[in-house]
């Protein structure tokens, strides 16, 4: 398996847009930080999970030769905004692509990309996707690829993260369900998000992201999901040998 960081920020980015701080003034590529996002490749399959706003420069970077079928963890902007340019691959595959996630989410999809769905015109024309509702706890195969899909919290709000084998994405996570950690045990690679130094309603801290890995043990993990407040280079020389934060275009395999 092969796990691919088209994004590893937050969801401003870093740099962020009139902000003179050390890291988004940083010559470091390491600090250049798209919208989180990644690319998995499994048995001769491609997955997208997440399609966010830089879905387009991400994928002009490290392209894909097709999209099997996009993981969606929640609805939030920085998330979703990428969906339009799906419609490349719809010319490229010829068929609608399935968008996995739970019915909330695919209900706020249907609102805000309604254009998608009940076209008054096609112009230059739409994404056609394919909503498939998924429930946390129950795997389900994308072309014989198997998926678990597990319920974190991102503040109050129930979202979504996935296991693959031994392999778990867990973006914008603020806690961890203990019904969930008990499905997240064994994992070799572990990606979690970890937004900054300082406490954030919404979002585990470094410290708590530290926390959590411990818990649930995997032997190596990345974090992403990252603002501009950690250096790559200074917070990397701090971690334990088993942590690291990401940076976009890193590549990860899983045997």
């Amino acid at each position: 398996m092969k796990v691919r960081i088209l994004g590893s920020g937050t969801s401003m980015g870093v740099p962020v847009v009139g902000c003179h701080c050390p890291v988004c003034l940083s010559d470091d590529p390491h600090n250049k930080r798209m919208r989180s996002s990644i690319t998995i490749e499994a048995a001769g399959r491609y997955l997208l999970v997440d399609c966010s706003i830089d879905f387009r420069m991400q994928l002009l970077k490290w392209p894909l030769p097709r999209i099997d079928g996009v993981l969606l963890t929640h609805a939030h902007s920085d998330h979703i905004n990428g969906l339009d340019d799906l419609r490349s691959y719809n010319y490229i595959q010829k068929e609608a692509i399935p968008i996995y996630s739970t019915q909330f989410f695919l209900d706020d999809l249907r609102t805000r990309f309604g254009y998608c769905f009940n076209p008054i015109q096609e112009g230059g024309g739409v994404p056609h996707l394919q909503l498939a509702p998924i429930e946390p706890g129950r795997a389900f195969s994308i072309r014989e690829v198997e998926v678990l899909p597990v319920e974190i919290m991102h503040g109050v709000l129930p979202i979504l993260g996935f296991r693959l084998d031994k392999f778990a994405y867990l973006t914008d996570c603020s806690g961890i369900p203990e019904k969930t950690e008990a499905l997240l045990q064994g994992l070799d690679v572990l990606i979690i998000s970890a937004l900054r130094r300082s406490p954030h309603p919404t979002h585990f801290s470094l410290s708590q992201s530290l926390e959590a890995s411990q818990r649930l043990r995997a032997k190596r993990v990345f974090f992403t999901h990252i603002a501009d407040e950690l250096d790559h280079e200074t917070v990397n020389r701090e971690l334990p040998d088993w942590a690291r934060l990401l940076h976009d275009g890193q590549e990860i395999i899983i045997d």
